[in-house]
Parts: C-alpha cells; structure tokens; sequence
C-alpha cells in the first residue's frame, strides 16, 4: 500500500520536500495516526495534526469529518500536511 503526502506551509517550510510516498505493508491496516508516526520515524518531524495550526486532509476531505487521527488509509490515498494561516 502507498500513500501519497504533501506538505504545505510551515509543515514544507522544515521538511523542504512537496510530495513523498509512503509505503506500508498491504495486509496492515493504515491510520493518519500510524502514517504521522512513520513520517516523525522516517522524516524525525512529528506533526501535531489538530494543535499548533497543523491541518490534515485526505482525498481534499477535512479529517474532522472522517475520523480525525484514526481515519482509514488506503491505496493510493492523498493526505496534505498544512497549515492554517491566520491574519487580522
């Protein structure tokens, strides 16, 4: 199973990388959880998705709406890494 990530924002600001696969094991069951902690593993960035302005969607859909960390992953899904710009 692969996953698509790209990183927007300040989330590409420390990594300096748009787009990156990600590869798992076809028989494990896949959460944006597990994803983020292989990104911190691999990457050695951990991104508090939900805190610090950091926003996750997958498939252009707003994780709030489909089971926030625990959300699904599956084959070829496209998870973007943002962050939430504010101004006044």
């Amino acid at each position: 199973m692969r996953v698509l990530v790209k990183f927007v924002g300040r989330p590409y600001d420390l990594i300096k990388v748009k787009n990156i696969w990600f590869y798992f094991d076809n028989d494990v069951e896949v959460t944006l959880k597990g994803l983020l902690d292989k990104i911190e593993a691999e990457m050695g960035i951990k991104f508090n998705v939900g805190e610090e302005g950091i926003i996750a969607l997958i498939n252009g859909r707003s994780i709030d709406h489909i089971g926030g960390l625990h959300a699904k992953l599956k084959d070829l899904d496209e998870v973007v890494i943002a962050s939430i710009v504010g101004g006044g």
